[in-house]
Order: structure tokens, then C-alpha cells, then sequence
């Protein structure tokens, strides 16, 4: 599979909680880390915490940027009412996910000094 292919498979056994499917994407080495709150994960401790994330949530992959080994994805996970968005840095050797570095950023408003320099209003 290429590396595309990789990221594609990990994101449908994600949305299908298939675990084992999720773990044959992952390298034996494979590491995970949060940046906004410092965690980090190996394979157990991945599929671990995405099997307890509460919910009933669903993934929808919103756009891929590929690089050599690298892979970035945009995907919303909606969760009743509620889309969240994750924005997910992959590296891929060799067919399997080796690295994840992802951030789950917060919406917010337009700040009041920049409204009026917005090419649209919200």
C-alpha cells in the first residue's frame, strides 16, 4: 500500500472501531503524541484511548496533503451535535503509520480587530 493508502485504511478502521485493523496500520515502533497536552502513545496505548473516547463520534476525512514519507490529513469527527476537528501529521515507512503528531484545535470567534478586514463575513 502506498502511503495514502495507509492513512486511508487507519481513518475507515477508526470510523469502524476495528482495532485489530487499526493495529496492522501501525508499526511495532509506532508513537503517538498530542502536542496541547503532552500526551504520548505507543499501539496499545493508542487503541486504547481511541476505544474509550466517549460517544458515539464518526469520522469524515476532509482533505490529504502527501510528501514522500509524509502524510497530513484533515479530518472532522462528529459527535452528536458537535464536529470536532483534527488536523493529523503522519510519517509512513515501509507501509505502516511509524509517527502521528495531532492536534485537535478549538474553534473561536473572529477576533473584534479583525472583522473588518475579513475578504467575508462568517
Amino acid at each position: 500500500m502506498n502511503e495514502k493508502q495507509v492513512v486511508t485504511q487507519f481513518w475507515a478502521a477508526m470510523e469502524a472501531r476495528d482495532w485489530e485493523r487499526l493495529r496492522s496500520c501501525l508499526d511495532g515502533e509506532f508513537r503517538a503524541f498530542w502536542p496541547q497536552s503532552g500526551e504520548k502513545f505507543d499501539v496499545d496505548g493508542f487503541i486504547r484511548v481511541n476505544r474509550a473516547y466517549p460517544g458515539d463520534w464518526h469520522v469524515r476525512i476532509v482533505s490529504f496533503v502527501l510528501s514522500v514519507e509524509n502524510v497530513v490529513t484533515e479530518v472532522d469527527v462528529d459527535i452528536g451535535n458537535r464536529t470536532d476537528r483534527a488536523v493529523s501529521f503522519f510519517v509512513v515507512r515501509s507501509g505502516k503509520i511509524l509517527n502521528l503528531r495531532e492536534f485537535w484545535p478549538d474553534p473561536f470567534p473572529v477576533p473584534e480587530w479583525r472583522r473588518t478586514l475579513m475578504a467575508s463575513q462568517p
